[in-house]
């Protein structure tokens, strides 16, 4: 009897060790939008921000334009990110001054970091002034 109940865990722990989250359509779980946005708060702090007197919004995406780079657009600034979005699932992080915490009147300070939504890796950023 123990020896069986030894013998099952050992099985259960082989398939639960090899086993990787796939979702229904066969390929890997996409990193999810607390998940982007918990990545996205650790490269801001790297960048320097204080997030805890930000606003958050996230959004996801699969073209290299969005809500922050315009579709069509000669800068190279807005082109050279445009280039790294290009062909990628991503989640958009825009980050925004709580006016509450900052006080009424406060400009400038935002900024969007761009997460790859199947490695959760940071793929650029903007930032504004």
């Amino acid at each position: 009897m123990k020896r069986s109940i030894s013998i099952y865990l050992m099985i259960c722990l082989c398939i639960i060790s090899s086993c990787t989250i796939i979702s229904a359509n066969g390929n890997a779980m996409k990193i999810t939008k607390n998940k982007a946005i918990e990545l996205a708060d650790i490269e801001a702090k790297k960048l320097g921000y204080d997030i805890s007197i930000m606003n958050i919004k996230a959004d996801e995406y699969s073209t290299p334009w969005n809500e922050y780079l315009p579709k069509e657009s000669n800068d190279q600034f807005i082109i050279e990110r445009k280039n790294k979005l290009k062909n990628k699932n991503y989640w958009a992080v825009y980050y925004y001054p709580n006016s509450e915490k900052v006080g009424i009147g406060y400009k400038g300070g935002d900024f969007c970091i761009f997460i790859d939504s199947n490695t959760g890796e940071k793929i650029t950023d903007i930032r504004w002034k």
